[in-house]
């Protein structure tokens, strides 16, 4: 058996280069050129395994290493891996932190030296299987386990066990005696022995390690002999060696062609009969026992015959004829069986048991391209068909209900393996397939109860059908990872799978979706870790699964994933590097949920969790606690260039909370945080600010600053983090972080939040502030859209939890322009204790509104039971009439309802408070006068209803002798509607923002009780109103100065009035306008004009000193841009268009 290449292929993983991957047991890593395993993830402990070809000379392995992440290994082990190597080694230091040395260790190198230093506790048998010279050893001498001589033999401590001799020892014309001190050799001992033939074995040895290679796998040894003078159960004879009556090791290069075993010789130990290059025939004479590979590559065999008394295997008294004696003889084309053999038989050269139920041997070297299993067998022995190099295809018959170990391992021109459909096969052993490089889809009997490594090393196999009514319960560790070129694993119809353990699928870059059967109960650690192009898996609704194992589906290609509704554990790294992931959708069953889990899945939105879980909560795609207080999972897909909001409900940002988001850049700390967990901000390598809006700072001791486990990074081991972290704190609580030392590691000086004109603000990016209050006065609080703070220009995209908490009672509305992108918890609420509000209006220009835009919908706060409004229940929120159902949609609460099942209108909905009907306007005789800060519209009220039809005039500055509307006058001032002086062409009707015009209600006297206006839709353009003499009045009201010969005009009862003293701020009202003209005669008397029957009125209703020549007007002055029928006047002069 060659050991050599047991496992060349399992395990197929690429070495994982740090930073690319996180952490499991058995995971492969790689670190300055040097390759390692994973011992223990908990224990941060390596095995070294290979180096790179670029390496030569002599290894150093270092005593710890550090990933360049945030993890320090220690190396505590060497141990065999198939991929990789220490080709170009020769000699080896080690540092005391080994504590084991596996077998088959430094694969590739020609080692002449290595030291074993004091705290190593183990070394395997066959630890130097795999290198082309074992080294000369040098044992620590204060290692307490092991010794070495001055020849670089490795001892056990006190001499009494022999390890190895080095390939380069001194001989004595080719003899090497053992030191008497020996009483126990094993395997591998004398390996490789330049120049060896003979070995001297001490007087008083009592025990030989037995398998494979030996302990004397050296091609040149021709005989042993045993030194004279001591008590031992061994004894040569014919320079082979025998214990008792057990022959032990055949010299290699004996030269003898024929070999009888002695007569009172019953028993062939494993491997006794290893690579015996020159024998052409054995005769095992009286032998009643073979064991495991008793006969093993014998080159020259061509035949093998039983001896006549041997008898099937017994466990009870170990003797009898073991499965897998004769392994690999190629030349042998025949098996005999004596007649009188009582318990076997031989059938056209081939081993059965002798009922022919079992079938033992098929030689190596038997033609013919197929073999027809007789009917009779039940069961094929471990190697019944091993290296059987002719047959191509091969039908397993209906009663075959065992196939054991390697049963068709390396028959190399195997292209077909089926089994018939009644088939009983209910087992099917260890590497049965090993090897078969032509197999490319094979489908397995329904009986078959558990799949291990069955197709090791097929490295063509690409579908594996699993028919229906499957029996299956488990497929085992690593059952399929070196089948590269696997695409499809087919379940064909029912089937009883429960477990898929370990790194069964592992690396398997070419499957592309499975179908877990319902029965389903544990995926287990990496089992398909590493299928990149798995996009899709599928779990049946009521599905049986109850966890997903560590690094379960690691680097898969999965775009979403619905956790099944009864998995109630996702292990750490489930989901790993997962880089197409986008949505994880959660159960009610799923009680515990790693916060490493999902490491590395750049592109993840959302987590999203059912209200009936009973211990986690998402929002906005968080994954929080229950009572969300605790932010558990970040996922790194939600990271923007703006800004980055945190639950206000949150006191504790968990561990590995925002481990390794790299588009990271920004992040607002809510006021109730008082802890940061083991490696929360880990790895966030472009953070650059930090905004703490918290009550009191966090201790610093509540911030995890232990090695490997550290928040922040601090340059001890990944990068330096606080160097490139501004943080920003209230300015009431700056005098605390400065006097903190921890703080004072972040990028200096410390932020502060800042006051321009009336407001605090705070930099929660750097791009956008975050208004935390206002002391502003104005009856109507117009929120900033820009500020400036130190010559940098910030967005105001966020007003604050509890913004307008200290807010004057002088605030009675607040108009909130398109760019903010947030609203915090209470922000309009004025007393938080109480939930009430002294801001009567809150109007919103916004028209595109999201669920998003409010910390409440955003984080479904209403769900902790406790009230979050925005906005107390007293005050109105208008928005555009196009907007309102999208507003309604978007910030629409519902809570989940235990007792139904069913989300439910949440008691703090508010939605009921939006409308899009402003009724502040109120005209009883004709006219009115209005201003606003935005843009408003009065014909919606028309549109809906048929009359009221409300027109917006403008009053110009050229002043005529006239008369007028209501009366005889000496001067006239035109009206002309807004549309024909800058405001919106289309409409009379809309009113651009801070324009004081004149309202005139065209179709009857007064407005009635339900009259309204809107928020103007058309405010996408900027309009600039000329040739106005109306002064409006907003933001706040105002006194307005007035005097006998500078007069101003007043709208009362619908009729403008001359007013000649000062009007206080309390009498002349808000949202309302004035008329100030220039110079007038004494006395004068002033008339508004709107229509005019004479022909030549068109000149005074005109807007400009020039009158369009082109334009039309109806008989109220108005511009018309189509005229229908009626009658206009056009160019001075009055038309009749039929």
């Amino acid at each position: 058996m060659k050991k050599t290449k047991l496992l060349l292929l399992v395990l197929l993983f690429t070495a994982i280069p740090m930073g690319v991957s996180a952490y499991t047991d058995g995971q492969i890593v790689t670190f300055d050129k040097h390759t390692y395993k994973v011992a223990s993830v908990a224990k941060k402990e390596l095995y070294f395994v290979g180096t790179d070809n670029s390496n030569s000379g002599e290894l150093v392995i270092p005593r710890e290493v550090f990933d360049k992440i945030d993890f320090t290994f220690t190396v505590t082990g060497v141990e065999y891996h198939p991929l990789y190597k220490c080709n170009n080694i020769t000699s080896v230091k080690l540092p005391e932190t080994i504590k084991y040395l596996g077998s088959q260790i430094f694969g590739g190198a020609n080692l002449s030296t290595i030291n074993i230093p004091k705290n190593v506790v183990t070394i395997e048998e066959n630890a130097w299987t795999s290198v082309g010279s074992v080294p000369k050893c040098v044992v620590d001498s204060e290692n307490a386990n092991f010794s070495s001589d001055s020849d670089g033999a490795l001892y056990s401590k006190n001499m009494s066990t022999l390890y190895s001799i080095p390939s380069k020892v001194a001989l004595v014309n080719g003899v090497y005696t053992v030191n008497d001190k020996v009483t126990k050799i094993i395997k591998t001992g004398f390996r490789l022995v330049s120049g060896l033939t003979k070995i001297v074995f001490p007087k008083n040895l009592q025990e030989i390690s037995v398998g494979y290679p030996t302990i004397t796998p050296t091609n040149t040894i021709t005989e042993f002999a045993i030194a004279e003078g001591g008590s031992t159960p061994f004894k040569v004879i014919e320079g082979v060696l025998f214990k008792d009556k057990e022959l032990m090791i055949y010299p290699q290069a004996k030269p003898a062609e024929d070999y009888k075993v002695p007569n009172d010789i019953t028993s062939i130990s494993s491997y006794a009969f290893y690579r015996p290059a020159k024998l052409k025939s054995i005769d095992l004479n009286g032998v009643t026992k073979l064991t495991l590979s008793s006969i093993y590559e014998a080159p020259q065999l061509t035949s093998i015959t039983l001896p006549k008394n041997i008898k099937k295997y017994d466990k009870a008294t170990g003797e009898g004829m073991v499965e897998g004696c004769f392994e690999s003889c190629m030349k042998v084309a025949e098996y005999k069986v004596p007649t009188e053999n009582t318990d076997f038989t031989a059938q056209d050269g081939i081993i059965f048991s002798k009922d022919m139920q079992t079938l033992y041997f098929y030689p190596p070297n038997k033609q013919g391209t197929t073999y027809n299993i007789p009917a009779s067998v039940k069961t094929i022995g471990r190697r019944g068909f091993q290296s059987a190099q002719h047959l191509t295809s091969m039908v397993i018959p209906k009663n075959v209900e065992v196939m054991n170990e390697e049963v068709f391992r390396t028959a190399a021109a195997m292209e077909t393996i089926s089994f018939e459909e009644t088939s009983k096969v209910t087992k099917i052993g260890h590497h049965a397939f090993r090897a078969i490089p032509k197999l490319k889809e094979v489908t397995l009997p329904s009986t078959l109860t558990e799949i291990s490594e069955i197709f090791f090393e097929c490295k063509n196999l690409e579908t594996i059908n699993i028919p229906n009514n499957s029996q299956l319960k488990k497929i085992l560790k690593s059952a399929f990872t070196t089948n590269t070129k696997l695409k499809a694993f087919n379940f064909q119809g029912s089937c009883t799978l429960e477990e898929i353990n370990e790194n069964a699928f592992a690396n398997l870059s070419e499957l592309k979706t499975f179908n877990f059967p319902k029965s389903v109960v544990a995926i287990k650690t990496n089992a398909f870790s590493g299928c990149s192009s798995m996009a899709k898996v599928d779990f049946d609704s009521e599905a049986d699964i109850l966890s997903i194992g560590s690094g379960a589906f690691a680097d898969c290609g999965l775009k979403s994933f619905d956790v099944p509704k009864k998995v109630q554990i996702i292990e750490r790294e489930a989901f790993r590097n997962c880089k197409v992931l986008t949505t994880i959708n959660v159960t009610e069953a799923t009680t515990k949920i790693s916060p490493e889990a999902f490491k590395y899945c750049s592109n993840l939105t959302d987590i999203n969790v059912s209200k009936k879980n009973q211990v986690y909560s998402s929002v906005d795609g968080y994954l929080l606690s229950k009572n969300k207080e605790t932010l558990i999972i970040f996922p790194s897909g939600k990271a923007n260039d703006q800004f980055t909001l945190l639950p206000p409900s949150i006191k504790e940002i968990g561990e590995y909370a925002f481990y390794d988001c790299k588009e990271l850049k920004n992040v607002t700390i809510p006021n109730k945080v008082t802890t940061i967990g083991k490696r929360a901000f880990g790895l966030c390598s472009n953070l650059n600010t930090i905004t703490f809006l918290c009550d009191a700072m966090i201790p610093a001791a509540n911030i995890n600053q232990i090695q490997s486990e550290m928040s922040f990074d601090n340059g001890s081991q990944a990068p330096d983090m606080f160097r490139n972290i501004t943080i920003n704190v209230r300015k009431e609580r700056l005098a605390d972080y400065q006097a903190e030392p921890f703080y004072k590691k972040f990028k200096q000086p410390i932020g502060e939040s800042f006051v321009e004109g009336t407001e605090e603000y705070i930099a929660v990016s750097d791009k956008d502030v975050d208004m935390l209050g206002t002391t502003r006065k104005d009856y109507t609080f117009i929120l900033p859209t820009e500020v400036t703070h130190n010559g940098k220009k910030y967005n105001v995209s966020l007003i604050g939890d509890y913004a307008f908490q200290n807010a004057t009672n002088g605030i009675k509305e607040v108009v909130v322009k398109k760019n903010v992108k947030y609203i915090g918890a209470k922000a309009f609420m004025t007393k938080i204790d109480n939930n009430t509000s002294t801001v009567e209006s809150v109007f919103f220009i916004e028209s595109t509104p999201t669920k998003s835009m409010l910390s409440t919908t955003r984080f479904e706060l209403d769900e902790t039971k406790e009230n979050y409004n925005e906005f107390a229940a007293t005050t109105k929120i208008y928005v555009k009439k196009s907007a309102l159902n999208t507003y309604k949609a978007a910030w629409a609460k519902t809570v989940y309802d235990v007792a139904t099942g069913q989300d439910v209108k949440s008691k703090f909905d508010f939605t009921s408070q939006l409308d899009y009907k402003i009724k502040d306007v109120k005209i009883t005789h004709k006219y009115g006068t209005f201003a606003r800060e935005f843009d408003t519209d009065f014909k919606d009220y028309y549109n809906t209803k048929g009359n009221t039809d409300v027109a917006a005039f403008v009053a110009g500055s050229k002043i005529l002798e006239k008369g007028g509307d209501y009366g005889e006058s000496t001067h006239h001032i035109k009206m002309t509607s807004v549309d024909m002086n800058g405001g919106n062409t289309a409409s009379y009707a809309y009113v651009p923002a801070n324009t004081g015009v004149l309202l005139k209600v065209l179709d009857k006297v007064a407005t009635d009780a339900d009259f309204y206006y809107t928020i103007g839709e058309e405010d996408a353009q900027t309009y600039n109103v000329t040739n106005n003499i109306m002064t409006g009045v907003t933001i706040n009201p105002v006194e307005v100065a007035a005097s006998a010969t500078a007069p101003v005009y007043v709208m009362q009862g619908g009729v403008f009035r001359k007013v000649t003293s000062p009007i206080p701020s309390s009498k002349f009202p808000i949202h309302r306008a004035y008329v100030k003209l220039s110079s007038l005669p004494a006395n004068a008397k002033v008339v508004f004009d709107f229509e005019d029957s004479n022909i030549t009125g068109i000149e005074s209703i005109t807007t400009s000193d020039d009158a369009n020549n082109n334009a039309y007007y109806n008989l109220n002055g108005q511009r018309i841009n189509k005229p229908q029928q009626g009658v206009y006047i056009h160019k001075g002069k009055k038309i009749i268009i039929r």
